[in-house]
Order: structure tokens, then sequence, then C-alpha cells
């Protein structure tokens, strides 16, 4: 259906008969269980702050929201949304813990749980593409220095850590062929990406109101731009705000 808003990668289908077909049911059924309630985590977080959820794509390695969000969305709604799936991690792991309290459980199902629970909570802390943890360290650097900067900085953290962990799945975990496509592909999309947001991000500032904590006189380039704030430049011993500024020599 065209309006469905969870969608099952054919990849994923295939990935779960193989699973089922090796004995790994429980397994299988426990890791989705978590994915699934990590995205709707997301969803209910993006639906507060109403944000367009356009679909929750689930891959055999995890899931991703996609959402129509603008880029000049206020910092801790970023965060807070980003970090709206491991909060339900953990709202999940209490009421697996009120389970097994009442036996309806057992010991290694419990502690089944706990291990694909703690393990798809810390890898979303990574700061690698599409994940999490690259969200919210991108949203924070955002607050502290300018657009264009963090974003040169996210990239260059993404190409380090992924480094480390597909070094890291190599050497431990060889048959983690598809999880290391799909993070390097994502990375070389956000760099393909790159002048696009970048655009994008300038675009936001003429075309739609937001909210900024701060006006900056006698800024001297647009690079040093960051997402809360509203400046002004100087040309011609006169100051001219930013949209009229990009309007002139940007677009």
């Amino acid at each position: 259906m065209k309006n469905t808003l969870i969608k099952i990668d054919i990849s994923t289908y295939l990935f779960i008969l193989l699973a089922f077909l090796a004995g790994y049911i429980k397994s299988i059924l426990l890791i989705y269980l978590i994915v699934i309630i990590h995205e709707f985590g997301h969803f209910f977080f993006f639906k507060i702050f109403k944000i367009n959820v356009i679909k929750m794509v689930i891959y055999p390695f995890g899931g991703i929201t996609i959402v129509d969000k603008k880029i000049h969305e206020r910092i801790y709604k970023t965060i807070i949304c980003s970090l709206g799936g491991l909060i339900f991690q953990i709202f999940l792991f209490f009421i697996f813990l009120f389970l097994l309290k009442y036996n309806f459980i057992n010991n290694y199902t419990f502690t089944l749980f706990k291990t694909y629970n703690l393990t798809l909570f810390l890898f979303n802390l990574l700061p690698i593409i599409p994940l999490d943890g690259s969200k919210i360290y991108f949203a924070i650097l955002t607050k502290y220095i300018s657009f264009r900067l963090s974003y040169y900085l996210m990239l260059i953290l993404n190409m380090i850590f992924l480094i480390l962990f597909v070094s890291y799945i190599m050497i431990f975990r060889v048959n983690d062929f598809i999880l290391i496509t799909f993070l390097v592909l994502e990375y070389i999309k956000e760099i393909k990406n790159f002048k696009y947001t970048i655009n994008k991000f300038y675009l936001e500032r003429i075309l739609s109101p937001h909210f900024y904590n701060a006006i900056i006189n006698n800024c001297s380039n647009i690079n040093h731009f960051k997402i809360n704030k509203f400046y002004y430049l100087k040309e011609d011993n006169k100051y001219i705000n930013e949209k009229d500024y990009l309007l002139k020599y940007y677009f």
C-alpha cells in the first residue's frame, strides 16, 4: 500500500526466513520487537513536536524513521526526537523486568532480551550516519559552532568511527557484510548531499520563520551562521540582514 507507515524491506523478509530455518525464532522475534519499539519511540516524539513522519523502514539490521523535517528545527527537539528510540528501549527493559518478576517469561528469555537491547542501545549511540548518535552529536555541535563547520566535523567524526566499526566487524563478526555496506553507502550519500544540505540551510533562512535566541551584528561570512542565531552583515558601511544578503549574493 502506498500510504503504509511501516515498510519492511524485502531483504528483511529473507533474513527472518533464514533465521527461522536456522532455529533462531525467539532471537529474531526479540530483536525485531526491540527495533519496532525503538522506531515508535522516534515516531512518538516526532508527533508530539508536529514533525511529519513519512514512513518507517525495517531492515535486517534495524530500522529508519524517515521524516519531513526542517534543518532549522529547534535543537532540543532534534535531540529529544533522536533520543526517542533509546527512551522507549529503556521503557521496554522495565516491561521485561516486570514480566520476569511475575514469571511471564523465564531467565533465559530475559537475558537474551537484555543482551540484544543493550547491544542495539549502544550501537545507536555511535556517531555514524544514519544512527541516532550522529544526529544527537551533530545537533549539539550546531548549538556551539557554525552549521557548515558542524557538518564538516560530523563527516570527519563519522569517517573515523565508521573505519573503527568496520575494522571491529571484519575482525570479530565477518557475517555483517550487509550492515557494513549499508553504513558505507549512507556515508557516501551524505557526502554527495553536502552542497544540497548547505543550500537548504540557507534557503530555509529566507523562506521560513525560525526561532532565534540571539541577533549577531557585524558577521563577516555566511559560513559562520548558526542555526539559532540571526545575522546582520556589514556592506559599504551599513548593515544588511541575512535574508537580503543571501538573496543578493548567494541565490
